[in-house]
């Protein structure tokens, strides 16, 4: 079993009914608890939420307030390394996530009432690498998703999505004594993302 910490930063963009452009961005935390099925799958939760962020619309910024992530996950080990070839990953995961919106004068937050945001997303991707002495694992990734945003503008609610739908960047890992270990990743392609962790199995 594994437990975990993750901090991310993404950037994206939004599109809202076919028609309104939105610029995301979102600094979140994560904590996760991964159990290993077989020596092949294993299965996650996480939970944690929004830092700070906000939503861009034309001049206007709206801020996010607090909010909260939920997500479920899975993975199956393709081919393991073992034999001199890279190793391939697959993965699949759910989430939710939700947090308040308040339009933004100045730098600093409105009279304006607050306003939830929700967010679902559904993705499939891969990761393939090399492990080098046991210890230093590098791999590039390919992630595909989508899931629908739900949001209110000038008191109207919206529809939206991600208008790219894909993620391909990089990442490595470092094996740790002590059943310690640490990530970083950086996704420079579709959703933009920047991210860090450390975890420990027992």
């Amino acid at each position: 079993m594994r437990v975990g910490v993750t901090l991310g930063y993404a950037w994206t963009d939004l599109v809202f009914d076919g028609e309104t452009d939105v610029a995301l961005e979102r600094r979140a935390v994560l904590a996760t608890f991964e159990t290993r099925l077989s020596p092949k799958w294993t299965l996650q939760a996480g939970a944690g939420g929004f830092l700070w962020g906000s939503l861009r619309v034309g001049s206007e910024r709206h801020q996010f307030g607090p909010g909260w992530a939920v997500s479920a996950s899975g993975t199956y080990r393709l081919r393991d390394g073992a034999d001199g070839y890279p190793f391939v990953i697959l993965s699949g995961s759910l989430s939710f996530a939700g947090a308040r919106t308040q339009l933004e004068a100045g730098g600093r937050s409105t009279s304006a009432p607050e306003v939830p945001y929700y967010a679902g997303d559904i993705r499939v991707g891969a990761v393939a690498g090399k492990t080098f002495y046991d210890v230093l694992s590098p791999y590039a990734l390919a992630r595909v998703f989508g899931g629908p945003i739900f949001w209110r503008l000038g008191g109207e609610s919206l529809n939206g999505t991600d208008r790219y739908h894909f993620q391909i960047g990089a990442g490595v890992v470092v094996a740790l004594p002590m059943g310690l270990d640490a990530f970083a990743e950086i996704v420079p392609l579709g959703e933009r993302a920047v991210s860090c962790g450390a975890g420990f199995t027992f």
